[in-house]
């Protein structure tokens, strides 16, 4: 299997990954949070008072229900996404530096997923204001750096096979 079988073969692993998160933890997370929208999925950021307000409608259990996703599949998600655009990005020819993005959204989805769990954790009356900020820092970053990686990746992509094409004629 050549470099870009084995991007395809991450890509399908990822997806798979993503995809159980999505389709199977995300259900049950989203009931317990009687629709309020959970942190990761805010693109735009939060606050305090939203965070609050989240936890006020969630059902009991909601936070330990993030805090176990967060330790495990919202885990291996980021690290599987920087893994896999990364490598992507890297066979695409593109300069090596471009790497760092995919794993920077990566490292801002683990720190955002750390930060929402200790903040949800801690409930309603105890928030501190700056952890929130934080933890909205991280996703709002995580959002920014992912078209911009997809990006990259298409653009890597499309080298790779430009190249290979003009290796074959």
């Amino acid at each position: 299997m050549g470099r870009t079988g084995i991007f395809w073969a991450l890509l399908a692993v990822t997806l798979a990954v993503y995809g159980v998160l999505v389709a199977v933890v995300g259900p049950p997370m989203q009931a317990l949070a009687n629709g309020g929208a959970i942190p990761d999925l805010r693109i735009t950021g939060y606050d305090a008072a939203d965070i609050r307000a989240l936890l006020d409608g969630a059902e009991p259990g909601f936070a330990e229900a993030y805090a176990r996703v967060s330790r495990s599949w919202d885990r291996a998600v980021p690290v599987l996404f920087a893994l896999t655009f990364g490598y992507g990005i890297w066979i695409g020819g593109l300069p090596r530096v471009f790497v760092l993005v995919p794993i920077l959204m990566g490292l801002a989805d683990l720190a955002e997923n750390t930060l929402a769990a200790r903040m949800l954790l801690a409930g309603p009356a105890a928030l501190d204001p700056g952890q929130v900020a934080w933890a909205s820092a991280f996703t709002v970053a995580k959002w920014v750096l992912f078209p911009v990686t997809l990006l990259l990746l298409v653009t890597g992509l499309v080298r790779r096979r430009k190249a290979d094409k003009e290796v074959r004629t």
